[in-house]
């Protein structure tokens, strides 16, 4: 079994200050973006965070083109779509009983919004998801470089769970 958060003595907590990472208590933030592997990834965070008394922020990145200003106001299918994922991911996380919060985040690159979001809401797992493509032996992901990204500047520990695409019905399976 693996115990992911715990309650420390004084001693403990001072000898692991010396010791990054090491006992981390913090919050999690899972990244969704439109995948059937999100849902599993936010029940997965509200039962670790619930656990241990922590609060799951649940972030949808909208990349905003270089051409537009990056705080325009205007309601396009992005944002219809990002508040529809968020209010089922809040309702995944009412029914696990966990503290979540839901935000979308509109930034010109997704990486590095999701390493400042980990940092401003000092969270101590991210989590990202992304879908393997079994017919041509590839990772196919929405993030692009991203998931690089976020694995080289995040300031805690990070979680990437594959999920294998489901093979076409033409497939024979041997």
């Amino acid at each position: 079994m693996v115990q992911f958060w715990r309650a420390k003595t004084r001693d403990e907590a001072d000898t692991l200050k010396t010791a990054p990472e090491v006992g981390a208590t913090g919050d999690i933030a899972v990244i969704v973006d439109g995948k059937k592997l999100d849902n599993e990834l936010v029940r997965l965070a509200c039962f670790m965070a619930r656990k241990a008394k922590r609060k799951v922020h649940i972030v949808h990145i909208i990349e905003v083109p270089r051409t537009l200003p990056l705080h325009a106001n205007i309601r396009t299918k992005e944002t219809e779509a990002a508040d529809k994922l968020l209010q089922a991911a809040m309702s995944i996380a009412g029914e696990t009983g966990c503290d979540a919060v839901a935000e979308v985040v509109e930034a010109r690159d997704a990486g590095a919004a999701i390493v400042d979001e980990a940092r401003d809401h000092d969270c101590a797992l991210i989590m990202l998801g992304m879908v393997r493509d079994t017919e041509h032996k590839k990772v196919s992901n929405d993030f692009g470089k991203t998931i690089l990204y976020v694995l080289n500047n995040a300031p805690c520990r990070v979680w990437i769970v594959q999920d294998r695409q489901k093979t076409s019905q033409n497939q024979i399976s041997v």
